[in-house]
């Protein structure tokens, strides 16, 4: 399904930053000092990367991230244990052969989860949703909360929504004593929000479910200007709203992978 895009188009790299210095770091090493040096300086970045990718796994549960952290494991590995020429000597040389056979098979499992967008962080789908049928109409934005309706449900199931939310990358959930803050974080975006768990406190949009069934909403200015026009701010606030209660009925009906549809029916790209 195509619909008209209300966000401007995302040009952001963030999420090739790492490769990108893990490249120059090696490539100056190679000038610098020689091949064999930099391979290392590159597995060892592999190591380090894969070690910081479970982490985010064990923040998200979400299981690209695993993925991820075996490839960067097993192709660190490859780099020092490689059958031509390696920088470590294992005693088997069939154990470079099994390296081999499982980077192919991690390779194939995170591409598996890269094309199915269960990698993405859904954000500008959470986004784009909230936009649909508004049209330009500026009056007025502001940086406070708004109330945007309630739902009835149990403190089980929105800990299991936020369960849902959180190992689906649809939005970053933030525990606080009488409620449950979501954060839609677009892809590029992420990183920030892992490496500092307040950072939602500050120019972020987000919505809030209290323990009595109160949903509360903030748009950020950031946010806000990121649409390619100004739009009506009541009635995106009431959008967003409704689109996390639309969810969280979705939820309790059995029927969270509806959540998912929603989002990837709008054919955004892989990395946007």
């Amino acid at each position: 399904m195509y619909l008209p895009r209300k966000l401007k188009q995302d040009n952001s790299i963030t999420g090739l930053v790492p490769a990108l210095i893990c490249l120059s770091i090696g490539a100056v090493i190679w000038v610098l000092i020689g091949p064999e040096e930099a391979l290392l300086s590159v597995a060892a970045f592999y190591f380090l990367y894969a070690g910081f990718s479970f982490w985010i796994f064990l923040r998200t549960r979400n299981m690209s991230f695993l993925a991820a952290s075996m490839w960067q494991l097993l192709f660190g590995v490859f780099l020092v244990t490689r059958p031509d020429h390696p920088l470590i000597i294992v005693p088997d040389e069939k154990v470079s052969g099994m390296v081999v056979v499982l980077l192919l098979a991690s390779t194939v499992w995170l591409l598996y989860f890269l094309f199915t967008k269960r990698a993405k962080w859904k954000g500008r789908e959470v986004f784009e949703l909230a936009s649909m049928a508004i049209e330009p109409l500026p009056d007025g934005f502001t940086e406070r909360p708004r109330p945007a309706g309630s739902i009835s449900y149990t403190r089980d199931e929105l800990m299991g929504f936020s369960a849902f939310l959180n190992r689906n990358l649809v939005a970053m959930p933030y525990y606080e004593d009488n409620s449950v803050v979501f954060v839609p974080v677009k892809m590029g975006d992420e990183f920030s929000f892992l490496l500092n768990r307040e950072k939602f406190r500050h120019n972020r949009s987000w919505i809030a479910f209290d323990f009595h069934g109160n949903v509360t909403v903030n748009i950020s200015r950031k946010d806000y200007l990121d649409y390619k026009e100004e739009l009506s701010f009541d009635q995106l606030c009431g959008n967003f709203g409704n689109l996390f209660i639309q969810f969280m009925e979705y939820y309790r009906k059995g029927e969270a992978e509806r959540i998912l549809y929603k989002l990837n029916e709008l054919g955004l790209g892989l990395t946007s």
